[in-house]
């Protein structure tokens, strides 16, 4: 094999490739144009939207992928051709991932790996993989980054914003939805997946969480082989879970959801992609899950929020869901509620036709954000992360078991999660138990961090009011005036105590520093008189 190091395939120049991305957009445009005046009957918009960035190559593949997220931007139709679009790439010689490897850790495969094999095990548009083992027999697979792809990406990136920044001005939709921020948002997002050092601390985080379970495997990273291009991990065994569909898939479907609820509600991140292909099923029934390239989060009062969400869907309860919405952040405060009780009563009265199977969290989640488009409002990307989890979730899940309520589960664990001891109460009194709990664990944590407080920097007090600017200006002057009454007061009392010496220089057989102290003191008093009857 052939291990001398080989350079990075060339990219094009910046030039060419901007002519190209201009030319491509600027034919999508008019074919947009076209269709608008029925002049196109096909493919979709969508589909046309999905093909122009396939055809742009690697970042915008990436692009779209990302872009499948903001159901706050896009139409369904849209999102679903987004969605359609994968990693179609041949995988790059293995000569280049050997080089990689050795500029990555000063040694080549076959000094790191008793086996390294050339034949990657899996190829996508940022990076492939290759099974191997180390010299303590421990069987690994090696991420290696393709050659070239960073500068690429944000060479493409760069002129994408250029392209956009340009069409912002003339488009009164793309400044609406901030298209310009939009892009530099996935950009930044695109980065952080394209250094493989970031997903080494996602896989360790979960690794670390899961290593007591009995059910869920997540194998962890071999820190001492890691650098921004190369990730080394412990090997996974096991089928496709959706190859595995068996009589142990309703187990294997509560084992998955019991390791999402303790991601949403005990670390507060989450596995962002849990389609059938990241997560395996082991040959003692196992679930395994790697590709932690896209990772959300969840602070303490999302979680709360979230679990609010469920249990207000499950008891289709309409103005819980629409605080729990307000409560996520999917509107701002200053939306119009009364038009969103309008939209959440619909969604509503649509499940509550259905049968319980076909409620779905997920598409609920989806559905609001949706809804959030009319109000120039963006949404928190975790929380796009989240619906879009949540969506394949529940279609993975019921690969596993077809009968599975996943919605039923979800909101009994979350009320265990979140302490709200919901299980022995009756239906009608479930909101005022759930926000109590909810408001006795705040008040809990609020009473420690300020006894604490209290602890380290002893008793303060500080006192709001709307005419406190106006106040402390008076304090101030007020203080001013006394200070200088006192300096005034004491220039008289030096000056008549100097007198009793008559000593010094004398101007016109009067003491000149008693003359200057006297001087002083009435120019003061005349100050302060002038100063009082202006304030009256």
């Amino acid at each position: 094999m052939d291990t001398r190091a080989h350079k990075p395939p060339r990219t094009g120049s910046t030039i060419g490739r901007a002519i190209e991305i201009v030319l491509r957009v600027a034919a999508y445009v008019f074919w947009m144009l076209r269709w608008r005046l029925s002049l196109a009957q096909s493919p979709t918009p969508g589909r046309r939207f999905a093909m122009l960035l396939e055809n742009l190559g690697t970042s915008f593949v990436k692009l779209g992928q990302h872009l499948s997220l903001r159901s706050d931007l896009f139409p369904p139709d849209y999102l679903v051709e987004l969605q359609k679009l994968q990693d179609r790439v041949q995988p790059f010689p293995v000569e280049e991932a050997i080089a990689s490897i050795e500029q990555a850790f000063g040694k080549p495969p076959a000094q790191l790996f008793i086996r390294f094999d050339a034949v990657p095990l899996a190829a996508a548009s940022v990076a492939q993989v290759h099974s191997a083992r180390t010299f303590s027999g421990r069987e690994v697979v090696v991420k290696v980054l393709r050659p070239g792809v960073a500068i690429q990406v944000d060479r493409d990136m760069r002129i994408l914003m250029v392209v956009v920044r340009f069409l912002t001005q003339f488009s009164a939709t793309l400044a609406r939805y901030r298209a310009e921020a939009v892009v530099r948002e996935v950009w930044m997002t695109l980065k952080r997946e394209l250094d493989l050092r970031e997903e080494a601390r996602n896989v360790h985080r979960f690794a670390r969480e899961f290593r007591s379970s009995p059910f869920i495997d997540v194998p962890d990273v071999v820190e001492e082989m890691l650098s921004e291009t190369v990730m080394v991990q412990t090997r996974l065994h096991g089928k496709r879970i959706d190859e595995d569909v068996s009589r142990h898939g309703p187990q294997l479907a509560q084992n998955l959801i019991d390791a999402y609820v303790h991601m949403f509600f005990v670390v507060g991140a989450f596995h962002g992609d849990p389609h059938p292909g990241n997560i395996l099923v082991s040959d003692d029934n196992r679930l395994g899950m790697h590709d932690f390239g896209v990772v959300g989060s969840l602070d303490r009062p999302t979680r709360h929020a979230l679990a609010a969400f469920m249990l207000a869907f499950t008891e289709q309860d309409t103005e819980w869901v629409l605080d729990s919405w307000f409560e996520l952040g999917m509107l701002a405060r200053s939306a119009d509620r009364d038009r969103m009780r309008a939209v959440v009563s619909a969604l509503m009265s649509d499940y509550s036709r259905r049968p319980i199977s076909e409620w779905s969290v997920g598409e609920a989640f989806s559905q609001m954000v949706t809804a959030s488009r009319g109000y120039n409002f963006a949404v928190p990307l975790h929380l796009l992360v989240l619906g879009r989890t949540l969506l394949l979730l529940e279609a993975t899940v019921r690969l596993l078991d077809p009968g599975f309520s996943l919605l039923d589960s979800l909101a009994g664990r979350s009320r265990e999660v979140v302490q709200t001891a919901l299980g022995a109460g009756q239906p009608q009194t479930r909101r005022l138990q759930y926000e109590t709990a909810i408001a006795t664990t705040e008040w809990q944590r609020l009473l420690a961090g300020t006894m604490r407080r209290l602890r380290e920097d002893g008793m303060r007090f500080q006192i709001d009011h709307e005419g406190l600017p106006e106040l402390a200006q008076q304090i101030v002057t007020g203080a001013n005036r006394v200070a200088l009454a006192l300096v005034t007061l004491g220039l008289y009392l030096a000056a008549s105590l100097l007198m009793q010496f008559k000593s010094g220089p004398q101007i016109l057989d009067f003491p000149a520093l008693p003359a200057l102290f006297y001087a002083v003191a009435i120019w003061f008093t005349v100050r302060l008189v002038r100063g009082i009857s202006r304030k009256a």
